[in-house]
C-alpha cells in the first residue's frame, strides 16, 4: 500500500512535469469516459483510469498493449478505455468498425487484443477478417452488427477524432492519464 502510494505520488508528479492538462473548457475528463464506445478493461472503481487513442497499424500502440495489460494484472485499480482512432487509411478504418462491431456479441477486449498482438500488419480486408474469425466472433453475426449499428459505429468513430483533434493529438498513441495528455507511447521501464 505504501508503494502504491508512493508510486503514485511520482507518477503524478511525473505527469505534471511532463504532460498537458486537458482543456477542461473544451473536453473534460468525464467526458472522455462517457459512453465510449467500447468496455473498460480494469476495475469498475479505478482510482487511476488511462484513455488510449489508438490505431491497429500503430506500431507504437501494438508494443504498448502488453505494457497496459500487465500494468492491469497487477493494479487491481487501475483500467483503461480504448478509444478507436483510425489514421492509418482504410485497413485501420476497417479494422476499427470490425473491434466496435464485436462488442455488440461481447466480444471487444478479444478482438482488440488479437489485432493489437498480430505480428501482421492489417493491410487489407481479408487479414483483418482471418484475425477476427481466429479471435472467436460469430462471424454472421458480426456482419449483421456492421450493417445495423453502423450509424452508432459511425457516431464513435467521429466522436474519438473529433476527441482527438480537441486534444491535438498528432499521432498515435495518444494517452489522457486521470485527465492529463502525454502523447507517444509508454514502456515498463
Amino acid at each position: 500500500m505504501l508503494f502504491r502510494r508512493a508510486a503514485a505520488l511520482a507518477v503524478g508528479l511525473l505527469a505534471l512535469l511532463l504532460c498537458t492538462p486537458v482543456n477542461a473548457a473544451e473536453l473534460g475528463f468525464r467526458d472522455l469516459l462517457r459512453n465510449p464506445g467500447t468496455p473498460l478493461a480494469g476495475a469498475s472503481d479505478a482510482d487511476v483510469i488511462i484513455v488510449m487513442y489508438a490505431d491497429y497499424n500503430c506500431g507504437y500502440c501494438k508494443r504498448m498493449e502488453p505494457v497496459l495489460a500487465a500494468a492491469l494484472k497487477t493494479d487491481s485499480r487501475l483500467a483503461v478505455v480504448h478509444k478507436e482512432w483510425p489514421i492509418f487509411g482504410g485497413a485501420s478504418e476497417y479494422a476499427a468498425r470490425v473491434a466496435l462491431a464485436a462488442n455488440y456479441q461481447g466480444r471487444y477486449d478479444a478482438v482488440h487484443s488479437a489485432f493489437m498482438l498480430s505480428p501482421t500488419r492489417l493491410s487489407d480486408k481479408s487479414i483483418v477478417d482471418a484475425i477476427t474469425k481466429k479471435a472467436g466472433v460469430d462471424w454472421t453475426q458480426l456482419l449483421n452488427d456492421m450493417k445495423v449499428h453502423s450509424r452508432e459505429i459511425d457516431a464513435i468513430l467521429a466522436r474519438n477524432a473529433r476527441e482527438a483533434s480537441l486534444l491535438a493529438l498528432e499521432g498515435t498513441p495518444g494517452l489522457v492519464i486521470n485527465g492529463y495528455l502525454l502523447r507517444g507511447a509508454l514502456s515498463q521501464r
